[in-house]
């Protein structure tokens, strides 16, 4: 196993724990090895920018870059041809399928489907999933359309975003909230898509949040 295993660049400012597998093969090739033992070719190269912490029992697959200044904490998986943005944090148990983009200082944690693209400064607590409306179909011939999480934008603890559906900018998924449809700017969802735009919510909790959203959109004053 060990010689299918991909290349791997660490930068020397970067630590990682015990117990962790980089650069493990992709399913096609383990079964292109499978068939032709010894044929299989290199895999994609793996490459963790400068003060990096990868913690314990990590396993990040063959093409995964990894940028500047992420930690990434126990127990993380990372498929295959994956990209982490600089200053990202993705947290204990996260399960990231295969080529997912992680903008810049995300914080990601939970399940996050095949090809999903997080924006800058997102937070996903919860779960990004597939509808899985074919399953009488073969394992590798669907492809199907993932979530997209906007720049800014949360998703809770327990939510769940099903499909290929848009969320935010600047949107708030509550936690436990599930979402089936496209959520607009600076909207909170609630409940199932239980939309309700940021400027009339009236929660306590998130007023905070909201002119944080309004400070940063906000024109530049005159000179």
């Amino acid at each position: 196993m060990e010689s299918l295993l991909a290349p791997v660049q660490i930068a020397v400012t970067s630590i990682v724990g015990q117990h962790c597998t980089l650069g493990y093969p992709k399913e096609a090739r383990l079964r292109a090895e499978q068939e032709r033992p010894g044929t299989a070719l290199v895999g994609a190269p793996v490459s963790v920018g400068e003060r990096c912490l990868i913690a314990n029992q990590v396993v990040i697959y063959e093409g995964v870059r990894v940028e500047d200044d992420c930690v990434i904490e126990d127990r993380v998986r990372i498929g295959y041809d994956c990209r982490v943005g600089p200053r990202s944090r993705l947290m204990y148990g996260a399960y990231v399928c295969d080529r997912v983009v992680v903008g810049a200082e995300v914080r990601l944690a939970g399940f996050v489907c095949d090809g999903t693209m997080i924006g800058d400064r997102a937070t996903v607590m919860g779960d990004l999933v597939h509808e899985y409306a074919q399953p009488h179909r073969d394992w590798w011939e669907v492809d199907e359309a993932p979530p997209v999480i906007e720049a800014d934008s949360v998703v809770g603890y327990g939510a769940r975003v099903v499909g290929g559906v848009r969320i935010g900018p600047r949107s708030y998924v509550a936690a436990g909230s599930v979402v089936t449809k496209d959520v607009p700017p600076e909207h909170v969802v609630t409940g199932v898509d239980v939309q309700t735009p940021a400027a009339q919510w009236r929660g306590r909790r998130l007023q905070d949040l909201i002119r944080h959203w309004q400070a940063r959109r906000a024109p530049a004053p005159p000179r």
